[in-house]
């Protein structure tokens, strides 16, 4: 599923760290991967051997990526902004923490809105000061992979130490992003936390990220396409899907007893579209129905739930913990997500892997991951006649869904569009 012609990179650095054993900060490192008696040895894929580092603020879906790659022998190092003891990796698993302002940040996230700094700045300020970390941190490899808005100081020092860089977009870029969810905060008399007049350092800061990506990778066409209409190349994106963790999600192939169950998992914000749910719900009429809503709850929907008049009885779970929405699922008859925008939609493939089925909108990334009435239903942003029908219809048609979708396939991706473009940039 990659886009990779790999092409010359344009750009006339020298590439190092390829086939370099060298000696750092006293430690042996091997194509920059600290060597202990752990280490295993990297694996040849495609004709080359490359070592991958990663580094986010939250473990989001870069941590099991990485811990899928390294599962294949593709060493590197792994960059959190979560602590060790929080992430608990395996055995040998390359990793370094800067986890003071993101344990700050989700700290305060427990607070009521009205007692914390606004999101987009408190965010932005983990975001910044977890760069400058990894930047002072980081090592030689091959490819480092870096989120929007956390990877500038990253990128300029990879540059330094000759690393080609991957933005690995887990949202699409940021002025689409705000042009499709504008309207939802119109629709409901609220102005959007995030306005592009209003945002300029971070349009800056993101602007120089993209200048200084080698590459770009996606986990859907969703986002291959809005980066096509930024201007970047086809041959520099490179899309790989999100897995999830059987572990945690175990698949259940019984369908639940008792009431047809819908699940939604995510924030529950105006960019999720709960309106629309809401409203498909209502249309549906149906009292034998349950709907449950896992997440944190947020002012800006209460206007929603407060006007629902529908007959199916509504229930919200607040935010649960992976274990918990894993288990929930074992009970859930049907996942929707019918957002505004969504790159991919994490909890989509999660659900599926538990064997849920999916009803997403067609603004979700993960719809590539969606057949027709097989393992679920993509239907148009905003139709709410177009979601209630299809609700209905999985009611009358309930099923579990018998595919895997764990992370090695996609690591095994990643692995492959690595080493072509290894090669083709050398």
């Amino acid at each position: 599923m990659a886009v990779l012609g790999g092409p010359e990179l344009g750009r006339s650095r020298r590439y190092a760290g390829v086939s370099a054993v060298l000696r750092r900060r006293g430690k042996w490192l091997l194509h920059g991967c600290a060597v202990s008696a752990e280490y295993k040895p990297m694996v040849p894929c495609g004709g080359a051997e490359v070592t991958v580092s990663f580094a986010a603020t939250n473990p989001c879906h870069v941590y099991d990526l990485a811990v899928a790659l390294r599962a294949l022998g593709v060493g590197g190092m792994y960059y959190s902004g979560y602590p060790r003891w929080r992430l608990r990796p395996p055995p040998g698993f390359a990793m370094r923490a800067a986890s003071f302002r993101t344990l700050v940040t989700y700290g305060l996230q427990r607070l009521p809105e009205r007692w914390r700094p606004p999101n987009p700045r408190l965010f932005q300020w983990q975001d910044t000061g977890f760069d400058r970390r990894v930047a002072r941190m980081l090592e030689p490899v091959d490819f480092i992979h870096g989120l929007p808005g956390q990877c500038l100081r990253t990128f300029q020092e990879s540059r330094k130490l000759g690393v080609r860089t991957v933005l690995n977009h887990a949202s699409g870029p940021l002025r689409q992003q705000l042009a499709l969810i504008e309207p939802e905060y119109a629709r409901a008399g609220l102005e959007p936390p995030l306005r592009e007049d209003r945002s300029a350092d971070l349009l800056r800061r993101i602007d120089a990220e993209m200048e200084l990506a080698d590459f770009h990778c996606v986990a859907s066409t969703v986002v291959r396409e809005q980066l096509l209409r930024e201007g970047v190349a086809e041959d520099r994106i490179w899309v790989v899907p999100y897995g999830a963790d059987p572990a945690r999600f175990p698949k259940s192939g019984r369908i639940p007893d008792g009431p047809f169950r819908i699940c939604f998992a995510g924030q529950l914000s105006l960019r999720k579209g709960i309106h629309y749910l809401l409203k498909a719900l209502e249309a549906a009429g149906r009292s034998d129905w349950e709907a449950r809503f896992f997440g944190p709850p947020m002012a800006e929907t209460e206007g929603d739930f407060a006007a629902y008049g529908g007959s199916v009885p509504l229930r919200r779970m607040g935010a649960v913990s992976q274990a918990d929405l894993g288990r929930a699922f074992a009970e859930a008859s049907l996942l929707v997500l019918p957002s505004a925008e969504e790159a991919f939609g994490l909890v989509v493939v999660q659900a599926l892997e538990a064997g849920v089925p999916c009803v997403v909108s067609d603004r979700v990334g993960a719809k590539d991951l969606v057949r027709h009435r097989e393992n679920g239903s993509v239907v148009p942003f905003g139709d709410v006649g177009a979601l209630a029908q299809e609700l209905l219809w999985w009611a009358g048609n309930p099923r579990r869904v018998p595919d895997h979708y764990g992370w090695e396939p996609c690591a095994g991706e990643l692995r492959r569009v690595s080493a072509r473009a290894a090669v083709g940039a050398v």
